[in-house]
């Protein structure tokens, strides 16, 4: 069987109506929704393992992305990753210290293997974004390797494109809340989006969604 490196990408639970509190505004908070997604989403994850984690800096992914950790096998590190913020973030604002997020799961380090980009309005600006952390991933790991990254809709809509070479517009992408898409890349050279937007682990709180349509 070909190796694969594989890439799996989720967006945050829900934050509508949701506070900032002591943080700056753009970094809201998860809805009592957004909650129960992450409960369900780290169900699905539930013993299995990964390479790396890896997540935003803005409360809603960390606390996202510790739900799935603390369903995976073995505690493993969570990894901050200030350039998977979410696009039109506040300039200069990347998310509150490590000590801060450790409230939401102890093992956690600030990850500042690449050079912050301070720019994230622009289309042109968030497409250089994704690939810069595509190309840290690819050099970092392997084929066999699975690593797992928490971050955000609009972010998504540049990484997910950008990580199979594809054209901005030519796969616009509407992520639910704690979807799931993966991205796989094979030693034949070949790249591909297995699957995308995949919520199928809110069944239970959707059940009138009619997921297999």
């Amino acid at each position: 069987m070909e190796e694969k490196l594989e890439i799996f990408y989720i967006r945050h639970g829900n934050t509508e109506g949701a506070p900032f509190g002591d943080r700056d505004e753009c970094d809201i908070d998860l809805s009592a929704r957004g909650e129960e997604e992450i409960l369900l989403l780290g169900e699905r994850f539930k013993d299995r393992s990964f390479d790396a984690v890896f997540c935003s800096p803005l409360v809603r992914a960390v606390k996202t992305a510790a739900a799935v950790c603390k369903r995976l096998d073995g505690n493993p590190q969570l990894e901050i990753l200030p350039q998977i913020i979410e696009n039109d973030s506040t300039y200069g604002y990347f998310g509150q210290s490590v000590d801060y997020l450790k409230r939401y799961y102890d093992n956690i380090i600030l990850n500042n293997d690449l050079p912050l980009m301070l720019d994230n309005v622009s289309d042109d600006d968030n497409d250089l974004r994704a690939k810069e952390v595509i190309k840290y991933f690819r050099n970092r790991f392997n084929y066999g390797q699975k690593i797992l990254v928490v971050a955000h809709g609009s972010f998504g809509n540049h990484f997910i494109p950008q990580a199979v070479n594809m054209g901005r517009g030519d796969y616009i992408l509407s992520l639910n809340n704690t979807s799931v898409s993966k991205i796989k890349y094979t030693t034949d050279g070949k790249q591909r989006v297995s699957f995308s937007n995949d919520f199928s682990h809110l069944r239970p709180i959707m059940p009138d969604y009619e997921f297999d349509v």
